[in-house]
């Protein structure tokens, strides 16, 4: 009896210690209920999820640059091979010319020189990812160009001849594009990115290395480092921004202390970090399939608006998206009956002569394997051009054919996959045409070959 009088007792003691602990426990700066918090946490997570991976991806790649440096030009040489593995599904169709703007102190100004009949575009995102301008043939013709690019409040010039594209971050992602095709010489496009010039370059401290890919890097931040990071590059002009950050306790030159939450209310926000990000790789990975089994993105890239989802979405599959206008990207998995595409068979999409692609440029097929890098198979092909010679069938259309052996003839319209592994197709649609736009075309189906 004594027994439980005295276990009763310190049941009662532990419960007074645990009501009156309760306050500091789930100590937060709105004092929000822990529910409410960690849903706060994972909104503020999607909604901060492109401005964090691209500032993770300046810092990896500056890095490892021979000369780190903002408002630089750096060029990218050679065209990606399966050995790559900085990116996922990497472009084979063009090179490309980086650099990562400041504009905190004055517009930069982009020079262009004259492509001649060759595609070119030079985009510019904002720190969120959107699409600030994009430079381009389809807009500007062969060139020379020129265009200032300022930043927030910045003052337009006095010259009103001069183009002038207005980003509203202080920090933006120049992502330069030139085409190429399969196995042209690359000398000539090397002048080209020779020519490009850019003025402002900032000399920087090189960044510390990150573990990993940036990607791999940022999903394996806690919240608090998370949000700290966050807290670090937004902007005292983004009320937006702001209305997300300072009521988890941060925001600029807050002293964002984790030891300003209770220890209950820290786990609330990681707990709501994790379903948020287990919520964003759901939502990417079960996208729905079109009409053909094709996956198609149209509405809203590189203009995201309020939609922090779709945003947050294409950061993370594909980071620095073009507009639908400049390129779309269909891609699949499955073939016509919903089958896993895999080297066990081979497989055939079929255009109509009348249903290639809809561009005004050109486009192009590509195969990757079920991580999204390029296929290591011993003919070394990994993508098919429209430019490259394929040839027709007799009836004015176009067959191409993927296997782990190759064909008995027409070479040129086959791609390779390897025997027993999974795989994954996709298309690039350079300055598509209305009808790929709107929906109207769709990629053909995949179909499995008889055995």
């Amino acid at each position: 009896m004594r027994q439980i009088i005295v276990l009763a007792g310190l049941v009662i003691v532990m419960g007074l210690i645990t009501i009156g602990a309760w306050p500091a426990l789930t100590r937060n700066p709105e004092g929000l209920g822990m529910r409410a918090l960690g849903e706060r946490s994972g909104h503020a997570y999607i909604y901060g999820y492109p401005l964090v991976l691209s500032d993770v991806t300046r810092q990896a790649f500056l890095a490892r640059a021979e000369t780190p440096a903002l408002n630089t030009l750096y060029h990218r040489r050679t065209r990606p091979t399966h050995e790559d593995r900085t990116v996922v599904r990497p472009n084979l169709d063009t090179l490309y010319t980086l650099a990562f703007l400041d504009l905190s102190e004055g517009p930069v100004l982009l020079s262009t020189p004259d492509f001649g009949e060759r595609d070119w575009m030079f985009q510019v995102l904002d720190a969120w990812t959107d699409v600030a301008g994009a430079p381009s043939r389809r807009l500007n013709g062969s060139g020379p160009h020129d265009v200032l690019i300022l930043g927030p409040d910045q003052a337009l010039p006095n010259d009103t001849g001069m183009a002038v594209m207005t980003v509203p971050t202080r920090t933006a992602w120049l992502i330069g594009r030139i085409a190429i095709t399969p196995g042209e010489d690359l000398a000539p496009i090397h002048a080209l990115q020779d020519a490009v010039r850019l003025t402002g370059e900032a000399p920087i401290a090189r960044p510390a290395p990150i573990d990993g890919l940036p990607p791999e890097y940022v999903n394996a931040l806690s919240a608090d480092a998370f949000f700290t990071r966050m807290a670090g590059v937004v902007s005292f002009s983004d009320p937006e921004a702001l209305g997300a950050l300072i009521p988890l306790g941060y925001g600029p030159q807050l002293e964002n202390e984790p030891a300003k939450l209770g220890l209950l209310a820290r786990w609330a926000m990681n707990r709501g970090v994790s379903v948020a990000r287990t919520q964003l790789a759901q939502g990417v990975n079960t996208r729905p399939y079109g009409p053909t089994n094709w996956r198609t993105l149209r509405d809203g890239v590189g203009e995201y608006g309020e939609d922090y989802a779709l945003r947050a979405g294409v950061a993370l599959i594909g980071l620095g998206a073009n507009r639908a206008e400049d390129a779309i990207y269909p891609n699949t998995d499955i073939d016509s009956e919903g089958a896993p595409l895999t080297g066990d068979h081979a497989y055939q999409i079929h255009f109509g002569a009348d249903q290639l692609p809809p561009v005004n440029a050109f486009w192009s097929v590509t195969v990757y394997d079920a991580q999204g890098y390029l296929m290591d198979t011993p003919s070394d092909r990994y993508a098919i051009h429209s430019q490259s010679g394929l040839v027709r069938d007799a009836d004015g259309g176009l067959t191409l054919t993927f296997s782990a052996e190759p064909p008995p003839t027409r070479l040129s319209n086959w791609l390779p996959v390897r025997a027993g592994e999974p795989f994954a197709i996709t298309a690039r649609l350079y300055a598509p045409q209305a009808d790929a736009l709107s929906g109207a075309w769709e990629m053909p189906p995949v179909i499995r070959t008889p055995e």
